[in-house]
């Protein structure tokens, strides 16, 4: 049988077909479900959400402990954020500290020689090696070639970044998981030098070198950022539990935690938390349909073959297909997957992505009755 004789041929490429349609499909159910929890979370909070006045008397406000509350205010830091060696303080949520280290870099070109005659000694791999200031450590020993390239085993200084142990809007403070939402870092320019005589620093950075313009393999340069200092607006919205924010954990098992910078009305911060969570989801949708367009085009040979006997199916996979016929094929599969997440939720979003799913078919069904009337 020819179908049996074409999977004989290229079981391989088949295989690997299978394995990209089973992730493809499992991406767009795992993104669909996440996209139908979360909206339903969104929604519920919102309903269940109370604006309230962080500076209010905490007793006045205790009616709403446990309830996902909204509020907006002015940042407090209990103790500034420090780093000693290089003579900053700083009343912060986050100071970071990102470090830099000057060492060798290895770059390889492959040449091809002979024109178009391709075999192993027609091939050359050409290496360069430059030095560079990287943020992570290069291993010299896979280094084609390792004399005269060698880097440091580690980073004598680490980067990290601190966050301030209290924090507070008015009476709330902020708990871990809403310290760590706040990630608008801009970096921290000094005047004030280092009491270090070893530590210079040049344009906000900050080195460990003799000579920073020509610095050397194994020196390092360090630049600080901070984010939310003190006195900067903010826009909160998370659980109230015993004077902290915490995470507000919805019926759907979705924690609820929204940090905007600035003031930010209720119905806009879930406005804009809708949209974040939109685009997240439509570039899982795409990363979905790309892989099954490719296990499409890997399957294409069999799905003609299994198609030829049915007349309107034959035309999606004709004896000379072309890529539009495997997008459009991949599209469908993945609308009617899309579709299906959405059914018991969402039934007009579900009704709509059938139709759209079966619209190329039922093109090709008028298609073939207008030239069976024709004939």
């Amino acid at each position: 049988m020819p179908l049996l004789q074409e999977i004989r041929s290229s079981w391989l490429i088949l295989l690997f077909g299978c394995i990209l349609y089973t992730g493809g499909v499992y991406v767009l159910f795992w993104n669909e479900g996440r996209a139908v929890h979360m909206t339903l979370s969104l929604g519920e909070a919102l309903d269940d959400a109370v604006t309230i006045n962080p500076f209010a008397d905490a007793e006045d406000n205790v009616i709403y402990d446990n309830r996902i509350i909204h509020f907006i205010g002015p940042i407090l830091i209990g103790e500034p954020l420090t780093e000693p060696d290089y003579n900053i303080h700083i009343m912060a949520v986050k100071l970071k500290r990102r470090v830099q280290m000057f060492q060798w870099v290895e770059e390889s070109v492959e040449s091809n020689f002979g024109g178009a005659v391709s075999s192993e000694d027609n091939h050359e791999r050409n290496y360069y090696y430059y030095q560079d200031w990287r943020d992570n450590l290069i291993d010299h020993r896979r280094f084609y070639i390792q004399n005269g390239h060698h880097n440091p085993d580690r980073f004598p200084v680490e980067s990290q970044t601190q966050i301030a142990d209290l924090v507070k809007i008015g009476h709330y403070e902020l708990g871990l998981e809403t310290k760590k939402k706040i990630e608008d870092f801009t970096d921290l320019t000094s005047d004030t030098r280092p009491e270090e005589q070893d530590i210079k620093l040049h344009m906000g950075f900050y080195y460990h070198a003799n000579d920073i313009f020509n610095p050397e393999v194994g020196d390092l340069r360090i630049l600080f950022s901070f984010a939310g200092i003190e006195g900067e607006m903010f826009t909160i919205v998370g659980r109230l539990f015993q004077n902290r924010i915490l995470p507000y954990q919805t019926s759907q098992g979705k924690k609820i935690l929204l940090v905007y910078k600035g003031e930010v009305g209720l119905t806009e911060v879930f406005r804009r938390e809708h949209h974040a969570q939109r685009m997240k989801t439509w570039g899982f949708r795409f990363m979905g349909w790309v892989l099954m367009f490719f296990s499409t085009t890997c399957l294409s040979s069999v799905l003609r073959i299994m198609f030829s006997r049915v007349d309107f199916l034959s035309r999606f996979f004709p004896a000379s297909h072309s890529i539009s016929t495997n997008m459009v094929f991949s599209f469908s599969l993945a609308l009617v997957i899309t579709g299906i997440a959405w059914a018991f939720h969402r039934p007009w979003i579900c009704a709509g992505m059938m139709f759209a799913a079966a619209s190329p078919f039922i093109y090709c069904t008028r298609e073939i009755a207008s030239y069976n009337r024709l004939g």
